[in-house]
């Protein structure tokens, strides 16, 4: 039953929430990474390869946050 607002109309018009937070997870992801690129072009190439091998390590050692629930996660 819709009230006098017309809330029951605004409700099919607009997306669903998921899909407002997934599109900002990835305009944040994308400006993240962009920031990211941008401040290691000071460094040398032999120096980002060894900033981008340490987070390797560090996420192939599952102490990251999240590292629970992905070690719980069975491989497909």
């Amino acid at each position: 039953m819709a009230t006098a607002t017309g809330s029951a109309a605004s409700d099919t018009s607009s997306p669903p929430i998921g899909a407002f937070d997934e599109r900002l997870r990835e305009e944040a992801a994308t400006a993240g990474r962009a920031a990211l690129d941008a401040a290691l072009q000071r460094f040398t190439a032999e120096q980002r390869d060894a900033f981008w091998n340490a987070i390797g390590l560090y996420y192939s050692t599952r102490r990251h946050p999240g590292a629970n629930e992905a070690a719980a996660t069975p491989a497909i």
